[in-house]
C-alpha cells in the first residue's frame, strides 16, 4: 500500500506546479482577456467580441494616462539603478566584517507593510515635517517643503519603496566579481573609475538585467506609492484600471487597461531578453 501511494505521489507530484499556474495565472489572465472584449453592462458584462474597450483605452486621457505610466516606469527604474548601483557595490566590495549588517538593515524595512512605509513618507514629507526641519538645519531649503502630491514625491517613494529589488541583484553580481579581475586591471593601468565603468560594470551585467526587470514590471501597475504621495498627479493605470473595477464597475473598460499593460510588459520582457541574450555570468 505504502509503494503504491508512494507511486501515486510521484506521478501527480510534477503536475502540482502545473495545477498552481493555471489556477493563479492562467485562469485569472483567461478572465481578464475575455472580459476586455465583451461588452459592457451596468456592474457586469455581456460575454461577446468586441474592440470597442481597447479604443477607449487608447484615447483622450486614457491614452495621456497610459503614456505617463510607460514614462514613469522607465524613469523610475534609472533612479532606481543610479541609486542601487553604488549602494550595491559598496556593499559587496567596501563593506568588510560590517557586510551582513548592512545587508540585513537594508532588507529590514522591506518586512514591513508596504502601505505603512508609504504612509510614513507622506509624513516626512509634510509641510513642517522632518524632512522640512533637516533641510532647514542644512540650510538647504527655506521656508515650508510643498512637496506632496507632486511628481517628486512619488519618485522619493518610488525609490525607496523598490531600492532592496533593484540592490539584491546587483549586490550578487558585484560580489561574484573575482578581486583578480579588478586587480588585473588596475595593473595595466585602468584608474578606479575606468575599471569600474569597462570591467566591474560590464561582468555585472545579469545582475543589472534582473534589477531593471524587478523594477520595470510591477512599477507599470503601481498605484499605492502615486496615490499617496502624488495626488491628482500620481494618476497612472494601476489607478485607473482599480477605479474601473472597484468605482466605475466597468469590467470591460478595466481588463482591456489590463491587457494593454500587459502587452506592453510582454514586448519590453521579450526586448530586453534579447538585448542581454549572451551575457556571461560573472567569473568566480
Amino acid at each position: 500500500m505504502g509503494s503504491r501511494a508512494a507511486r501515486w505521489l510521484e506521478r501527480i507530484a510534477p503536475l502540482v506546479p502545473l495545477a498552481w499556474l493555471v489556477t493563479l495565472f492562467i485562469a485569472p489572465l483567461g478572465f481578464t482577456v475575455v472580459y476586455s472584449v465583451s461588452h459592457p453592462t451596468f456592474g457586469g458584462v455581456q460575454l461577446g467580441f468586441t474592440l470597442d474597450n481597447f479604443r477607449q483605452a487608447l484615447s483622450g486621457f486614457y491614452l495621456t494616462i497610459f503614456e505617463r505610466t510607460i514614462e514613469f516606469a522607465a524613469f523610475g527604474t534609472l533612479l532606481c539603478l543610479v541609486v542601487a548601483t553604488p549602494l550595491a557595490y559598496t556593499l559587496a566590495r567596501k563593506s568588510g566584517k560590517y557586510k551582513t549588517t548592512l545587508l540585513v538593515l537594508l532588507l529590514v524595512p522591506f518586512w514591513t507593510s508596504f502601505l505603512i512605509r508609504t504612509l510614513s513618507w507622506q509624513i516626512l514629507l509634510a509641510p513642517g515635517g522632518h524632512v522640512q526641519a533637516i533641510l532647514n538645519g542644512l540650510h538647504l531649503h527655506h521656508g515650508l517643503l510643498d512637496i506632496l502630491d507632486t511628481q517628486t514625491a512619488v519618485f522619493i517613494g518610488i525609490v525607496y519603496g523598490y531600492l532592496p529589488l533593484s540592490a539584491i541583484p546587483l549586490f550578487v553580481a558585484f560580489e561574484r566579481i573575482r578581486p583578480e579581475v579588478i586587480e588585473a586591471s588596475k595593473d595595466l593601468g585602468g584608474g578606479r573609475l575606468r575599471t569600474f565603468l569597462h570591467v566591474t560594470l560590464p561582468l555585472a551585467r545579469p545582475g543589472i538585467a534582473t534589477a531593471v526587470l524587478l523594477t520595470f514590471v510591477p512599477m507599470t501597475g503601481e498605484f499605492v506609492i502615486p496615490q499617496i504621495l502624488g495626488g491628482d498627479k500620481g494618476v497612472l493605470m494601476g489607478g485607473l484600471i482599480s477605479s474601473q473595477y472597484l468605482e466605475a464597475a466597468d469590467y470591460s473598460l478595466g481588463s482591456a487597461m489590463a491587457v494593454l499593460v500587459l502587452i506592453v510588459l510582454g514586448l519590453a520582457v521579450a526586448v530586453f531578453a534579447r538585448a542581454t541574450r549572451g551575457f556571461a555570468e560573472a567569473p568566480s
